[in-house]
């Protein structure tokens, strides 16, 4: 009789041992989902990233397109403006020629390049004049170059990038549009707010097949993933240097370094299109 409980009592240890071993793979399974879960979530909360899309989608939420399913379908002079925009945004224009008259010659080379990077290398840019008498982009088909006016723009919005999510080799981005001008501001209590947002837009990127991301589509976001705009405490405010979205200006060309007349009101006046 003895012997036998000594059986069961080594069967229920046994068991006992069995099962916490099996909770604690359990836990380490669920804590490592966490962790992982967590990871990814710091990581693209991480605002540095967010400030890097912010400027990557610049030359394209300051022509405010119209939404599109993949760059194919999307409005071929849109496509090129942006990608103009994209490489004055991003290039030192001093280091291009000049003309006789001293404006800067844009080789159309650079602008395939950039909406290579905006769009993907299958988007093939069709070269063409664009603008108006203010702001006239002039192609030269002998040249293949850009002959670029002297004035700056200001954009119709700049991007505030508020939530990144990854799913695969896609990053889907809510992007609030921000009016052209607009900072953040703060009051007498010391509380800031960032710029209001007229409306908020939902950029998906892939990934292509050398690791980068490029803009696949842009759609109106639903009304529960709209960028909510922050409620002011009273109606004093005072500008704030807290980093933001650009003011959506862009100097002229080959005057960056140049003192610039202040154009943070008004209009905008981007060659967009509809």
């Amino acid at each position: 009789m003895s012997a036998r409980k000594h059986k069961l009592s080594k069967k229920g240890k046994a068991r006992l041992a069995g099962y916490t071993i099996l909770g604690l793979a359990v836990l380490g399974v669920a804590f490592l989902v966490f962790l992982g879960t967590k990871g990814v979530q710091f990581l693209l909360d991480d605002s540095d990233k967010r400030l890097e899309y912010q400027k990557f989608i610049e030359p394209v939420v300051m022509l405010d397109p119209v939404p599109f399913d993949s760059p194919d379908q999307a409005n071929p002079d849109f496509l090129l403006q942006s990608a103009v925009w994209a490489v004055l945004k991003n290039e030192d224009t001093s280091r291009y020629a000049t003309d006789q008259t001293g404006a800067v010659l844009l080789p159309a080379a650079d602008v395939d390049l950039y909406g290579a990077r905006l769009y993907g290398s299958d988007i093939k840019l069709e070269h063409k004049s664009f603008g108006d008498d203010t702001m006239k982009f002039q192609y030269d088909t002998a040249t293949q170059c850009y002959r670029l006016p002297a004035t700056g723009l200001m954009g119709y919005y700049t991007p505030l990038v508020s939530k990144m999510e990854k799913r695969g080799k896609i990053i889907r981005l809510t992007v609030g549009y921000v009016a052209a001008g607009s900072s953040w501001t703060g009051d007498a209590d010391g509380n800031i707010y960032q710029p209001e947002v007229d409306k908020t837009m939902i950029y998906t990127l892939s990934k292509t097949s050398d690791g980068n991301y490029v803009i696949h589509s842009i759609a109106e976001a639903a009304e529960d993933e709209a960028v909510k705009n922050e409620q002011k405490k009273g109606s004093s405010s005072a500008s704030s240097s807290a980093p933001a979205a650009g003011d959506g200006t862009t100097p002229a060309p080959g005057t960056e370094n140049s003192p610039q007349e202040d154009t943070t009101s008004g209009e905008a006046a981007a060659p967009a299109a509809a």
